[in-house]
């Protein structure tokens, strides 16, 4: 029998993995700066799609991502990827691409695995935000494009898990600029879909206005952002951040509505977790010095008061340096 009639229930009872993939790619790399989970989905979508990748991740996590490997659950296609990664320490090869997907508190250690002489004219992708915009451009000597993720992400024990719909990737560009072009012809490969903002700042403040208020809230209370949505009172101070969050953007770009801001807040799925909570029991600042000196530049540029922002942000610092010190 060479075919067999599969039923949507027999699908939706246990998800469809897909066979291991060989490492033995031909070609310029792609190389991914970091072990995030946006840097292990990219390198392990890219080589089950052909793209020869290298992901740049540290010595640990290179140890384990091509002897073990990383599954990826794709929770919108009943799917699971599999794949042993190829590793370096450090950029040997002349790249077609490279893509910067590290922590910001490890940016600048990180970029230091690069090879400045072997980017020239090489597309540069950065889903890095850095307090600096031009941070990375000046240490590597040549223009960044930024991206950002438009989905939710999780990494557990050698596997990363995607929930909610198909992701998106935003990328800051034209899309007639050669890097969009490059950067979408991986993409379509590797079956992920990709829109594009000329404006970087529109896509930061997008991203930043969820993000923020989300991460405080979640670390802070010990909650995920579906528990905090579900009680009052909780719900009520997340509103009053995003109402000071909205206050932060530059004025040039369009207003925020707080209400706006939260509506999308009640899609994010409920399973997700956002890392600072994690990082904070962990007794680490982790993602918030980031978020911390992006909020309080803003609110002195723009002269704005933000007692609930600001009441999480002393209460998480507390909460590490007590931790510390016990």
């Amino acid at each position: 029998m060479l075919f067999k009639k599969i039923t949507l229930a027999q699908t939706a009872q246990k998800p469809i993995s897909s066979p291991e993939q060989p490492l033995a790619l031909m070609g310029s790399p792609v190389y991914i700066l970091g072990n995030t989970p946006i840097a292990c989905f990219l390198a392990a979508k890219f080589t089950t799609s052909g793209i020869r990748t290298i992901i740049l991740a540290g010595e640990k996590d290179n140890t384990s991502l091509s002897t073990n490997g990383i599954t990826i659950k794709e929770d919108y296609q009943l799917q699971k990827l599999h794949c042993r990664l190829e590793t370096a320490v450090w950029q040997k090869e002349d790249p077609q691409m490279v893509i910067i997907a590290t922590t910001p508190t490890l940016l600048k250690s990180n970029l230091l695995s690069l090879t400045k002489s072997k980017l020239k004219n090489v597309p540069i992708i950065s889903f890095t935000p850095a307090k600096d915009e031009n941070l990375i451009s000046d240490i590597l000597g040549c223009p960044v494009t930024k991206a950002y993720y438009e989905g939710w992400l999780k990494s557990g024990s050698q596997q990363i898990t995607v929930y909610g719909q198909a992701p998106k990737i935003t990328l800051c560009a034209e899309t007639s600029s050669y890097n969009y072009q490059a950067f979408s012809e991986l993409a379509q490969k590797a079956n992920i879909e990709l829109q594009n903002c000329s404006l970087d700042t529109l896509a930061f403040w997008n991203s930043f206005c969820i993000y923020a208020p989300c991460s405080l809230m979640t670390a802070a209370s010990g909650k995920n952002i579906f528990e905090i949505t579900k009680n009052k009172a909780l719900r009520e101070q997340l509103l009053s951040c995003l109402q000071e969050i909205s206050l932060l953007p530059p004025k040039t770009l369009p207003p925020y509505n707080p209400d706006e801001l939260l509506k999308q807040i009640f899609n994010i799925p409920s399973q997700y977790n956002f890392p600072l909570a994690e990082q904070i029991q962990n007794s680490q600042a982790g993602d918030l010095d980031f978020l911390s000196s992006i909020i309080q530049q803003a609110a002195f540029e723009h002269k704005c008061q933000l007692p609930t922002i600001n009441l999480l942000l002393k209460d998480l610092y507390e909460q590490i340096l007590k931790d510390q010190s016990s």
